[in-house]
């Protein structure tokens, strides 16, 4: 009978135990954060506490390691509740990552995208109207200056040519006849000034009849890729309709885009380059060709810069390269923090200054200048290069804070594992 009681008793224990280990969980959460703990939510606590002394009789919880382990927690957490708290000073010290500014040198460099153009793009259209007898290119072909393009059916222009010849012809016969006279003085003035006008205006029509039918065939003004056939053999075309287009290749343009701040300082710019995503390690000089002066819709200044296509032959027109600018900082040895480590207080670009003598923070006002890539930003003036500024969690932070260095990872400890 006496073995049948303590096991019932051991079973009815282990029910409570179980119902309460997520409280003790929480207090023992509080007690290591060192929170005070919600005074609802200890009253719920105590009372079920309560409920199972109750339910397993007098004094039974306490006297059972478990049950004494529960009553000090639940003390524990009560006399934690009602502990004063000291205002302004923060519960738990933070942990801060610290690094020095970077210098700068003299010049720097920043990249900006960009993309490559052909140097000229041509329409190429005939001079008079009708059927297209002959396409001689097709698109992607290399022409040279002066290859024929394509031909008009020359008839109706053959005609027109043969008719104003013929013409011409009988009248500078009888020019000459007139002029003969005229030498003479055989002939009135104004009979002769009719003729000479007469055979200025035949051989004026004569000519434009010659160059039309010269018009009918269409030639390349200058060597290049064929980029567009827009119409085929046997249709009509229009006077000054785009046949094909042509594109320039001696020389090829790079456009970027500036923002505002890096435009004004166009003055300071010293060397251009560019780089292509397929190529990463090759460089190709640039040449800068023109800055337009008023903004786009984006707010952003077009650049062009040329490029000499022989640095590498496989370039073409469309590809995107990475534009490297090159210049002269404003200071002789400028100051870089990462972006991370400014924060913005009251309108004014601050950071916090680690005091390693009292391990406690400062805030500190700076004056930012362009940003410098890699998510570092230049500083003007509010720090030495002999600061120490915290660069992690600076919106944690108060003013005269103590806080923690972050000890620095060992590059043999990858991840911190170690």
């Amino acid at each position: 009978m006496e073995i049948l009681f303590r096991k019932m008793i051991g079973q009815t224990v282990r029910r409570a135990v179980r119902r309460l280990s997520k409280s003790i969980l929480v207090l023992a959460g509080m007690v290591r954060n060192r929170r005070r703990p919600d005074p609802r939510v200890m009253r719920a606590m105590a009372e079920s506490v309560e409920r199972h002394r109750r339910s397993t009789g007098h004094g039974l919880i306490r006297s059972f390691p478990a049950g004494r382990l529960i009553t000090g927690l639940l003390t524990l957490a009560m006399l934690g509740s009602c502990a004063p708290k000291k205002e302004g000073q923060p519960e738990v010290i933070h942990k801060v990552k610290v690094a020095r500014p970077v210098k700068e040198a003299a010049t720097s460099e920043r990249t900006f995208p960009g993309i490559i153009r052909e140097a000229a793009e041509v329409n190429l259209a005939f001079r008079v109207a009708g059927p297209i007898r002959d396409i001689h290119v097709k698109e992607g072909d290399y022409v040279r200056q002066g290859s024929l393009i394509a031909r008009i059916d020359p008839r109706d222009y053959e005609i027109q040519a043969g008719v104003y010849e013929a013409q011409y012809t009988q009248m500078k016969g009888e020019f000459d006849r007139l002029t003969e006279l005229n030498s003479r003085k055989s002939v009135a003035d104004n009979d002769y000034e009719k003729a000479v006008a007469g055979e200025k205006m035949l051989r004026m029509q004569l000519q434009n009849a010659r160059d039309q039918l010269s018009d009918t065939r269409l030639y390349a003004p200058f060597s290049g890729y064929i980029q567009a056939v827009k119409y085929e053999e046997g249709e009509m075309v229009n006077t000054g309709m785009t046949v094909a287009t042509l594109i320039d290749v001696k020389s090829y343009l790079v456009e970027i885009d500036l923002p505002a701040s890096f435009f004004l300082r166009k003055g300071d710019f010293t060397t251009f380059s560019c780089t292509q995503p397929l190529a990463p390690a090759e460089d190709y000089p640039l040449q800068l060709v023109s800055t337009q002066m008023k903004a786009n819709n984006s707010q952003l200044y077009r650049t062009t810069f040329r490029l000499d296509p022989k640095v590498n032959p496989e370039l073409a027109p469309g590809m995107t390269v990475s534009v490297k600018i090159g210049y002269q900082n404003e200071l002789e040895t400028p100051l870089q923090i990462p972006l991370t480590a400014l924060f913005r207080e009251e309108g004014k670009s601050c950071v916090w200054l680690f005091d390693a003598s009292t391990s406690t923070v400062r805030k500190q006002e700076v004056t930012t200048g362009d940003l410098a890539g890699d998510g570092m930003i230049t500083i003007l003036s509010g720090i030495d290069g002999d600061d120490e500024v915290v660069v992690a969690g600076v919106h944690a932070l108060r003013d005269g804070w103590k806080v923690e260095r972050l000890a620095e990872a060992s590059e043999t400890n990858v991840g911190g594992l170690l």
